[in-house]
């Protein structure tokens, strides 16, 4: 699969995530499986955490909505085609002691609709869902997602976070456009940001 693709995909910004991690982690549950997977590696689909899944809004426009699922993703896309997958737990390739990134390219079109959940991480208190692409384990093309509940203004309000390999905020989202117009690029005390000022409209 091209790597353009999954970092629109799961990044949504382009940006460039090649930064030092400076956040310590530790990993909380490792995912991928051991066993071997069906002809592509792909063991089962991911349930995706409840406090995910809804339509979420960021005040980048051409990538809002974006809807989480059970097992799924998508959002627009920049060249007008909505962009999904579903995220699945990868093992080894049926009938090889290898997994899909140790493959060759044969099965990129199968994994341009599918994302792989790498781990979950503890960072900071909250736990992160850590996915990339199925063909490539290099942790800088992984991306992390969290919701956490944050007082603006008085009121109480979810925001999921989406943040790069280092657990470094690259954007946020709301439970409607209005919130992420208004608060789209507010830096929360407890989180670290990546650059978020540089945000796109």
């Amino acid at each position: 699969m091209k790597k353009e693709k999954i970092i629109t995909l799961i990044t949504a910004l382009g940006l460039s995530l090649a930064g030092i991690a400076t956040v310590a982690v530790r990993p909380e549950q490792t995912i991928q499986a051991a066993v071997a997977g069906n002809k592509y590696g792909l063991v089962k689909r991911y349930t995706l955490p409840q406090s995910l899944r809804g339509i979420w809004y960021t005040q980048v426009s051409n990538m809002s909505p974006m809807k989480i699922t059970k097992h799924s993703f998508s959002r627009p896309g920049t060249n007008g085609k909505k962009l999904y997958a579903v995220v699945y737990v990868v093992g080894k390739v049926k009938g090889t002691n290898k997994y899909p990134w140790q493959m060759t390219g044969k099965f990129d079109k199968y994994y341009e609709k599918a994302m792989r959940v790498e781990k979950t991480r503890k960072m900071r208190g909250l736990k992160w869902t850590v996915i990339g692409p199925v063909d490539d384990h290099v942790p800088k093309m992984a991306t992390a997602y969290t919701m956490h509940e944050e007082n603006i203004d008085g009121q109480t309000v979810k925001v999921v976070f989406e943040a790069d390999y280092t657990g470094k905020v690259v954007n946020q989202y709301f439970t409607t456009l209005e919130l992420a117009q208004k608060y789209g690029k507010q830096k929360f005390t407890d989180m670290t940001y990546f650059n978020l000022d540089k945000l796109p409209q």
